[in-house]
């Protein structure tokens, strides 16, 4: 049976309400959610920790179907439920994310030299991201790397908007900052 367009609530509900559709319903929503949390876990802890962690957010996922809420985007409570086990990891193992971007930038550079120069501020950018609180670089990775707007990143971090908004300033502003101590943008240090 095909779910490509059967809703998500629809979904948890199968998975709730019908055994034999269990296996398949949730498989759905795995490959719907999956890369997504994939992707903020690899931001997060870094790719090597992602998939355990991955594979601990589904497990909880499936563990908790009950305790969705039908009335809130699925979503966002999968990339809730990837930001705790994320931070579980950090503060069970000490790790920091190597990669927070989750991805390379695209080299748009001729020669040798400006590559290796491009690559070495694509590394500074990665080391300043890491550098950020993790509730600040949550809400950085949520809006920039997922595209997720404040109001769904209150809902996926079970915060009111307006702090939403207020880690996202401060985030940037330490940013900048950092960015500014290691000559990636102009200003001088602070």
């Amino acid at each position: 049976m095909g779910f490509v367009d059967v809703p998500d609530q629809d979904l948890v509900q199968r998975c709730r309400s019908n055994r034999a559709e269990l296996q398949d319903s949730f498989r759905a929503l795995y490959e719907r959610h999956s890369g997504a949390a994939f992707h903020y876990l690899s931001a997060l802890v870094g790719r090597e920790r992602a998939l355990d962690a991955l594979q601990e957010t589904f497990l909880r996922v499936y563990r908790n179907l009950d305790r969705y809420d039908s009335g809130r985007s699925f979503r966002s409570w999968v990339l809730g439920v990837a930001r705790n086990v994320g931070l579980d990891t950090i503060r069970r193992e000490g790790v920091r994310a190597t990669s927070p971007l989750g991805h390379e930038t695209a080299l748009d550079v001729h020669g040798p030299a400006e590559e290796a120069s491009r690559r070495e501020q694509d590394t500074l950018l990665r080391q300043s991201v890491c550098e950020l609180p993790p509730d600040q670089r949550a809400v950085l990775l949520l809006r920039q790397i997922e595209g997720l707007g404040y109001k769904e990143i209150a809902a996926t971090l079970g915060i009111a908007e307006r702090t939403a908004q207020y880690r996202m300033r401060r985030a940037v502003e330490r940013l900048a900052g950092s960015l500014r101590r290691r000559g990636l943008i102009p200003g001088g240090a602070e």
